[in-house]
């Protein structure tokens, strides 16, 4: 069917425009006024939109173009709200095909097992005196094997090989003044650094549940060998800011007080011995005895 031009409303059998607004009319270039540079950029750029006056009048009104606004959204909100749909109706029979076939498989596992219920040879009055009590026969216990003697004349293994060797002694190291962000992990690896060993045991000076943010600084307790005590000890060893010296644990049993025995004196003597050489009691029993004997 041959177009017809909206302006002059006459056929249109060459080039032509067509109205990007809301009318979609086809028009005669010179029904348009544009010359042919214009014409060419409007045919071959597809985000140059040409409107015819009409619907350039009614997108210069604010309110028509709030309606395309909303409208627009309307449309995008129904695309979205079917799509939602498909997916929703795809996610179902996917979900139904799929326990379909999973009880296709177990119907399939149930009829092939070998648990199908068989015909028992008990009566029945059997099983139900069985149900009352249980007698459990007492089963012969598995007798352990004899006991075989050593043929061997190899000399036994010392015991001192299997000894078992005492930790090695450790040197405590206690670095104090350090940021109360810094973790056990970096101050580990600051010690091995400087020190050049691996064999390093760190423990942050933090009492439980002090809150490390009300601190100015934290501690650590750093074990070393001995073998590296001499270099920890040394100022070069460590950055400036840290203060470090000889950590000395205070809660052992040896920095408590205690009061002290008291001495068993071994030459205690009676007062006021007796010139008779017995004790004031034995020398009292015997004048006593002497009276009774004159009477």
């Amino acid at each position: 069917m041959p177009s017809i031009c909206n302006s002059c409303a006459t056929e249109i059998t060459d080039a032509h425009v067509t109205c990007r607004g809301f009318c979609k009319e086809k028009f005669h270039p010179a029904c348009c006024s544009i010359d042919s540079p214009a014409f060419t950029e409007v045919m071959t750029n597809d985000q140059v939109f040409w409107m015819c006056k009409a619907c350039s009048i009614l997108m210069n009104d604010i309110r028509m173009r709030d309606s395309v606004r909303v409208a627009y959204e309307s449309g995008q909100k129904s695309v979205l709200t079917a799509h939602n749909e498909i997916v929703a109706s795809l996610k179902q029979e996917i979900l139904m095909e799929l326990k379909n076939e999973i009880n296709s498989n177990f119907s399939k596992l149930i009829n092939s097992s070998s648990m199908t219920p068989r015909s028992s040879k008990f009566s029945a009055s059997a099983v139900i005196s069985t149900r009352r009590r249980r007698l459990f026969g007492k089963s012969d216990r598995p007798q352990p094997p004899a006991a075989l003697p050593g043929t061997s004349d190899s000399l036994s293994p010392s015991f001192d090989n299997f000894a078992v060797r005492p930790p090695s002694q450790k040197f405590w190291l206690y670095l104090s003044r350090i940021s109360r962000d810094v973790t056990t992990e970096q101050v580990k690896a600051l010690a091995s650094r400087r020190l050049g060993t691996d064999d390093v045991d760190v423990v942050r000076l933090v009492a439980k549940g002090r809150d490390v943010s009300t601190l100015s600084f934290i501690s650590f307790k750093v074990g070393l060998c001995e073998n590296v005590k001499q270099k920890a000890l040394s100022s070069s060893t460590w950055p400036r800011g840290i203060v470090f010296r000889e950590f000395q644990d205070t809660r052992t049993n040896e920095n408590f007080w205690k009061p002290q025995p008291t001495p068993i004196r071994t030459d205690a003597r009676v007062a006021n011995p007796s010139t008779s050489g017995f004790s004031a009691m034995e020398e009292s029993s015997v004048m006593d005895q002497g009276h009774h004997d004159a009477c």
